[in-house]
């Protein structure tokens, strides 16, 4: 699992290095906690994760290098409804499942996204360039505080 998650964080460093952006201690950290996250987490998520260890971090940081790194396509900014945005390191294909209790995001591997694409362009005449398809379900930790 450490090899995985070393590939993904030398893979998002090549990204930021073919984009000319300096990698500063405070970017670096961020970015390693997001290709590190499981978690999609807030931007305050990240800051609190952050301000103990990381030297002259700000909230402001945060925000700007996450705009940053969603420009750049190294990471997806998740909205949903009226709650902060969450942010996901994007490797692999794959879709969301989002509680509609506690606001928990989890991702979902299935191996035939392109097959949902294809659907839709024979269905539609639409040329597909991607997709973020969301299902919203109530998490088991939700389901056990309602019984």
């Amino acid at each position: 699992m450490k090899s995985m998650t070393n590939a993904r964080y030398h893979h998002a460093r090549a990204l930021l290095q073919q984009n000319k952006i300096r990698m500063t201690p405070q970017r670096e950290a961020i970015l390693q906690t997001l290709v590190n996250s499981h978690s999609h987490p807030t931007a305050e998520d990240v800051f609190n994760q952050l301000k103990d260890h990381v030297a002259d971090i700000s909230i402001a940081t945060v925000y700007n290098n996450l705009r940053l790194f969603t420009d750049l396509g190294v990471i997806q900014e998740l909205k949903y409804s009226n709650e902060p945005s969450h942010f996901d390191y994007v490797s692999v294909r794959h879709f969301h499942v989002v509680c509609q209790k506690c606001g928990k995001v989890e991702d979902v591997f299935y191996p035939d996204l392109d097959r949902i694409e294809r659907l839709v362009t024979n269905l539609t005449g639409y040329e597909t360039v991607g997709n973020n398809i969301e299902v919203y379900a109530i998490c088991p930790d939700c389901q056990k505080r309602a019984k």
